[in-house]
């Protein structure tokens, strides 16, 4: 020890080379990226249009079905049928739940914004969607249709309430705490037992694997993990490409894929791709880590 520094600053130097060490470690054992595709369940004709289309999103092996709920009822149909097709509430242990949310325009005010608030994912936008994985293996993308409605949260169907307000369903998500207020004060969308997917791995792998501080303007700040190196660490090294400004940047109020006259928007399915991966990602991180260590208190 050196008797001129506080034992806590080189206690905290001794952990920063630690991460610089296993970090060089990982990138020599890192392997190629996942591949990630979508496509239809069935082709579409020339005059076919699909209220609810199924879609099949490949995440390197892994294959999800998602459905894009296009009607309110959809989202609730699929919550019960899911449930009943993978018997979720049969199996011992919590149902986990891996939820995204997706924030766009406010209704009817994209071209009055200035400012800030011109990037449709500006934290003071509302939510516009949501994608929910259940079983890993199964995914719905709902879309809340408000342009009609001054109470948006009467619509949410009773399926999908019941679900993510249920003490048995854990419902896991990055940001989880901010998600689930912000949801609530927008959606009317209660969630009884939020858990952020960090959490849920720090619980596993140790809090110094996932968060650890930083300097950031002269004030030291909590860092740690982005979701891709999140997966990385939990998912045996899974490689998960940085997300297209494109996506990162999209007005998620405006999706269109209801195949009418035949045509999909290409930027819209990539969309719905990757609400499906970061779903399903975080239902498998967080299901991996509760087998291994159990829930985190909350």
């Amino acid at each position: 020890m050196n008797p001129k520094m506080h034992p806590k600053k080189e206690k905290r130097i001794k952990d920063s080379r630690h991460r610089k060490l296993a970090m060089a470690d990982r990138e020599k054992k890192k392997k190629a990226p996942v591949e990630l595709t979508i496509k239809r369940d069935k082709p579409l004709s020339d005059t076919h249009y699909e209220l609810n289309p199924l879609m099949v999103v490949h995440v390197g092996t892994h294959l999800i079905e998602t459905t894009v709920a296009l009607a309110d009822s959809a989202a609730g149909a699929w919550v019960r049928s899911t449930i009943s097709e993978l018997k979720l509430f049969r199996r011992r242990g919590p149902v986990v739940v891996g939820l995204c949310a997706f924030r766009g325009y406010p209704t009817g005010s994209r071209w009055n914004l200035r400012g800030p608030l011109s990037n449709p994912n500006h934290p003071s936008n509302p939510y516009r969607a949501i994608a929910i994985c259940l079983g890993g293996s199964h995914v719905l993308f709902y879309e809340l249709d408000t342009w009609y409605r001054k109470d948006p949260g009467s619509i949410i169907p009773r399926g999908l309430r019941d679900l993510l307000d249920n003490r048995k369903v854990v419902v896991v998500g990055w940001g989880i705490k901010e998600m689930v207020n912000k949801l609530q004060y927008e959606w009317g969308l209660k969630v009884a037992r939020p858990v952020d997917v960090r959490k849920v791995a720090a619980g596993t792998y140790g809090k110094d694997a996932v968060w650890w501080p930083k300097h950031e303007k002269g004030r030291v700040v909590m860092g740690g993990l982005g979701f891709e190196e999140l997966a990385e660490l939990a998912l045996d090294g899974m490689q998960l490409e940085k997300k297209p400004a494109k996506v990162r940047e999209a007005n998620w109020g405006e999706i269109g894929i209801d195949g009418y006259y035949g045509n999909d928007d290409k930027e819209d399915l990539e969309l719905i791709k990757y609400a499906t991966r970061d779903a399903f990602v975080t239902h498998q991180i967080a299901t991996k880590c509760i087998g291994k260590s159990g829930l985190p208190r909350e």
